[in-house]
């Protein structure tokens, strides 16, 4: 089992007549007039208030956020040593997030250009084809004048044909000509296509290529990153040998994180804003909910805590997973929380309304902004180690106020497990 570490109307006239639209005024009294200008204050007055309303409780969020940085800051700086070596475990964790972020906005729009190439690389074969017709077309008509001789039309004359036949026959030859300088016009206009996509091809293998060469780099950054963060997470591990100081840490931990849910709690309760979200209640979702990410339950609701003396249990679930796999989001949400918090790492918490909140923590990335709101199914980060963890996976869990669920009674039979 792995341990956590710290860390209009129609009439018509009374004769017969043609039927025709009749325009009427329709009459509004003052009372009416009043009543509607009411409705539109209040309807715009509603709107504007519920956007300051939203953009009052980020600015709260933000400030939590804000707030739980600079207490760990002050909690590492009265510790010596030992808060050195977590800020050393934080910043280093930290880095791989951001490298790990990198490098999936580059997989992103590597993703986005190999797409371009290949639509460029098919248009590119649809227009070579229609060159090559043009081109056959272009040489049969040569072809065929050619078989008739040079000056075809001065041969007409001196062969004395019968006038009218002479009309058409000079005729048939113009309409021969303009055919093939439409020919001629149309596989040059096709040609300057080929060349202008062939050049657009180009132009995007060399931004393919130009990412590939950011990836690599990202990668290198991101390997670099880890191995510092096994250096800090080595020299922490000796600082805090005894199981004293472990217990100590794990109800601190537990101590923290349920005062930044209260913390959150308070900053949208009343987020009349959260009524925008077009779905059931989250109430209504109960053993219905996807798991956040495929995966073998390690941990389950309510085990007690390793290194605890009995009075720990876990307020969620552990998912074994690889690192970097994708962490989706439960329901539709609101990102609230987005940060490092000691003991549960790269933490992502998003609100459902109604006092409804889901946990995810342990990510080596986060790629949501405090204040996103989310769709269900969407990715909002990925499978890591984060605050400490000797094992891949996930911690997961939902609460209501505050108080802990069991995740396994809201989602659907267990985790899939995750594809190797």
């Amino acid at each position: 089992m792995p341990s956590l570490r710290r860390v209009g109307a129609l009439g018509t006239g009374s004769r017969r007549m043609p039927r025709r639209t009749v325009h009427r005024d329709v009459a509004v009294s003052p009372f009416c007039r009043s009543c509607l200008s009411t409705l539109l204050c209040l309807l715009l007055c509603g709107g504007l208030s519920a956007r300051a309303q939203a953009s009052d409780t980020a600015q709260k969020l933000e400030s939590i956020q804000s707030s739980i940085q600079r207490v760990t800051r002050q909690l590492e700086s009265a510790q010596g040593r030992r808060g050195k070596l977590e800020a050393d475990l934080r910043n280093a964790e930290q880095a791989i997030a951001q490298a790990a972020n990198n490098l999936h906005d580059t997989q992103d729009q590597l993703t986005s250009q190999r797409q371009r190439l290949d639509r460029l690389d098919q248009k590119a074969t649809k227009q070579q084809q229609a060159l090559q017709t043009q081109v056959d077309r272009l040489r049969a008509q040569v072809d065929s004048a050619y078989r008739m001789g040079r000056q075809p039309a001065i041969k007409l004359f001196l062969n004395q044909e019968n006038p009218a036949r002479l009309g058409r026959m000079l005729a048939y030859f113009d309409y021969l000509n303009h055919a093939r300088q439409n020919v001629m016009a149309s596989a040059r206009k096709k040609l300057a296509g080929l060349i202008a996509t062939r050049q657009q091809v180009d132009a995007e293998k060399r931004e393919l290529q130009k990412t590939l060469t950011e990836q690599r780099s990202q990668q290198a950054a991101l390997k670099q990153a880890e191995q510092t963060r096994r250096g800090a997470l080595a020299k922490l591990d000796q600082v805090i040998g005894n199981k004293r100081s472990r217990l100590k840490d794990l109800k601190a931990n537990e101590r923290r994180l349920q005062n930044l849910l209260s913390s959150v709690g308070q900053a949208v309760v009343n987020d009349s804003s959260l009524n925008a979200l077009s779905q059931k209640p989250f109430y209504q979702l109960r053993g219905r909910l996807p798991w956040p990410t495929n995966g073998r339950l390690r941990v389950r609701f309510h085990a007690l805590r390793s290194g605890s003396d009995g009075s720990l249990r876990w307020q969620g679930v552990f998912i074994g997973a690889p690192k970097g796999q994708p962490v989706r989001a439960i329901d539709a949400g609101r990102v609230v929380f987005a940060n490092w918090l000691r003991g549960y790492g790269l933490l992502l918490i998003i609100d459902h309304g109604h006092g409804y909140m889901s946990l995810y923590g342990h990510n080596q990335a986060i790629y949501r902004r405090v204040g996103t709101w989310v769709r269900p199914g969407e990715i909002v980060a990925s499978v890591g180690d984060s605050g400490g963890l000797n094992a891949d996976g996930l911690y997961f869990a939902i609460r209501y106020k505050g108080r802990a669920l069991d995740p396994s009674r809201w989602c659907r039979g267990q985790p899939k497990l995750a594809h190797k």
